[in-house]
């Protein structure tokens, strides 16, 4: 107790500059758990750290020793809750339309990334031991500094789905072939035994998922899912620690597998989901910390040659495997050609490993070791921006989250504050805001939304519909030209006479649109469309082509973050 409230200023200093120095990096297009591993690592032991005396006037404000053990209890949740988080996204609806082709993309993947990484270890080593045991550590990717960088800009589309799949695939890949492969290398532990645990580490997991899954069904309120979530999350972890103490990987598999099945068996996932997110999102900052504390820059010198041709195979694999991965399953030109570098973050799964092999072949694999620390230190730094730009030109990021919105600082700060105690004590009027200014509709409109095509049969529109969630699906041509829109009332019309279903197609059941949005008309005048045809969502065109569709919850969400400042500026 006494180490965790000596490390409060410490941690309370890094949450203030994650803070400041966020807000900041968003405005220059850096990912903010970039911000957060440097904020760690200039307060840790190899920055300012090596600078300040022990017992310096400043020394309680940095991450020193007396931080490891709140950051390391801070770690082992918040890991908990991303993979929990990250099996939340391996939902059946969406696995059925992406899984098999996701699937076979990320075994190219997986495959050529091992290959090459493990024909670099041993032409670097001359060890066949290490090169066997490498791929498990190059294929292993981060999945917290993947979904939390695409939930910073709400990525949303195809893209952002497969890649977050191949992130799944990526570390369970990792964490089922690390115990079979050090004991092929190292005659350490029995495969048999490994894999039994990890099937019963997915299973258990599972069935508590599904258990939770029956919870849900009696809890409506957001306090108790947040509860329910977070008892799910500590239960697992607790539980592989009693039961196979220092088993990490474990408890991931757990954790995934609760998330897979809570997902799947509540209609109530989403919501828990949401809340348990952004609930435990201080937790998330301070794991990134903890992190940039850890991160060891020396590594970078101590690694040499073997290390450049580990991080150039890993590089290669991942890039070049996406690529030939995307063309084999037939989804070249659909999804981004740049799905690999979104794959490329590399940390916790990593390390977790590398501190095994210290425990198990400390002597035997320490160059190997250094080699992995050295990656991550590369790949944790510059994977967040590589998953951001990745997800950015794919064109599944609202432009909304991509502009500099210009804060309030110093005097416009204070007059902002005087302007809104005036307004609550009722000595000025709110005018509301001016549908002529602010954001447009190119601003809030999602990008990349699920189309069929005109010759799509019926199976395939139903298929789309239920999957998209949305309550109209536009139909486009070749060239994206927008043809018209197939509403619910259709579908079920045809749903009413089943002889029909195999003999229309999307062209029949559509409906031209006289009046679809531009790109750059106000907020309010789409506002006034949607209400006019009393739909959620109306369709985008640019020069004749689809470029978006503009949905009621954006909307309002975009107008809740700009009304108050527009508002107050009016005042004045």
């Amino acid at each position: 107790m006494e180490a965790t409230l000596e490390s409060l200023p410490a941690l309370a200093l890094a949450l203030i500059l994650s803070l400041a120095f966020g807000r900041l990096a968003s405005r220059i297009g850096l990912p903010r758990v970039t911000v957060y591993l440097l904020v760690g690592f200039a307060l840790g032991p190899e920055a300012f750290g090596a600078l300040v005396a022990p017992d310096a006037v400043v020394a309680p404000f940095l991450l020193g020793a007396q931080s490891i053990a709140p950051l390391a209890a801070i770690e082992q949740i918040a890991i908990g809750a991303i993979l929990f988080g990250v099996g939340g996204e391996f939902r059946f609806p969406s696995f059925r339309r992406l899984g098999p082709r996701a699937l076979g993309l990320s075994a190219v993947e997986i495959s050529l990334t091992g290959v090459l990484v493990g024909l670099a270890v041993l032409f670097g080593t001359g060890q066949w031991q290490l090169a066997v045991i490498a791929p498990a550590l190059a294929i292993a990717s981060a999945p917290s500094a993947t979904l939390v960088t695409l939930r910073e800009v709400e990525a949303e589309g195809p893209t952002s789905r497969a890649l977050m799949l191949c992130v799944g695939h990526n570390n369970l890949a990792a964490l089922l072939l690390f115990p079979l492969l050090l004991s092929l290398a190292f005659g350490a532990g029995s495969p048999g035994a490994a894999t039994a645990l990890a099937v019963a580490a997915l299973i258990g997991g599972g069935s508590l998922g599904l258990a939770a899954s029956v919870g849900l069904e009696a809890i409506a309120g957001r306090r108790e899912l947040v509860l329910l979530g977070l008892l799910l999350v500590l239960l697992i972890l607790g539980g592989v620690h009693w039961l196979a103490p220092g088993s990490t990987g474990l408890a991931m598999l757990g954790c995934f597998a609760a998330g897979v099945a809570v997902a799947n068996g509540s209609p109530h996932a989403n919501n828990l989901f949401r809340y348990l997110e952004n609930t435990v999102y201080p937790l998330y900052v301070l794991f990134f910390i903890g992190a940039g504390r850890d991160l060891h820059l020396g590594a970078l010198h101590a690694a040499g040659v073997l290390g450049l041709l580990f991080v150039a195979a890993r590089t290669t694999g991942k890039l070049l495997g996406a690529r030939l991965g995307l063309r084999m399953v037939g989804w070249e030109g659909e999804l981004s050609p740049a799905l690999g570098a979104g794959l490329l973050c590399q940390a916790g799964v990593a390390l977790g490993f590398v501190a095994a092999l210290e425990q198990v072949t400390p002597e035997a694999t320490a160059e190997l070791r250094e080699v992995v620390v050295a990656s991550v230190v590369v790949f944790e730094l510059v994977g967040p921006w590589l998953v951001r730009s990745t997800v950015v030109r794919a064109g599944e990021v609202k432009l909304a989250n991509l502009l500099s919105h210009p804060d309030a600082t110093g005097p416009d700060a204070v007059r902002w504050v005087l302007l809104e105690l005036r307004r609550n004590l009722g000595l000025v009027k709110s005018t509301g805001l001016d549908a002529s200014d602010g954001p447009r509709v190119r601003h809030a409109m999602q990008r990349r939304p699920d189309t069929v095509r005109e010759t799509a049969p019926f199976d395939r529109i139903l298929k789309a519909l239920s999957e998209s969630g949305a309550e109209i699906l536009p139909v486009v041509d070749a060239e994206n030209r927008l043809l018209g829109l197939i509403s619910y009332d259709e579908v079920k019309n045809t749903l009413y006479d089943p002889a029909l279903r195999d003999l229309v197609i999307a062209g029949d059941l559509s409906e031209s649109v006289d009046d679809p949005l531009a790109p750059d008309e106000s907020l309010a005048a789409a506002l006034e469309r949607m209400d006019r045809h009393r739909v959620h969502c109306w369709p985008v065109v640019e020069d004749g082509r689809l470029a978006g569709v503009m949905r009621r919850a954006d909307l309002y969400s975009l107008l809740r973050g700009s009304a108050p400042r527009a508002s107050s500026s009016k005042r004045t």
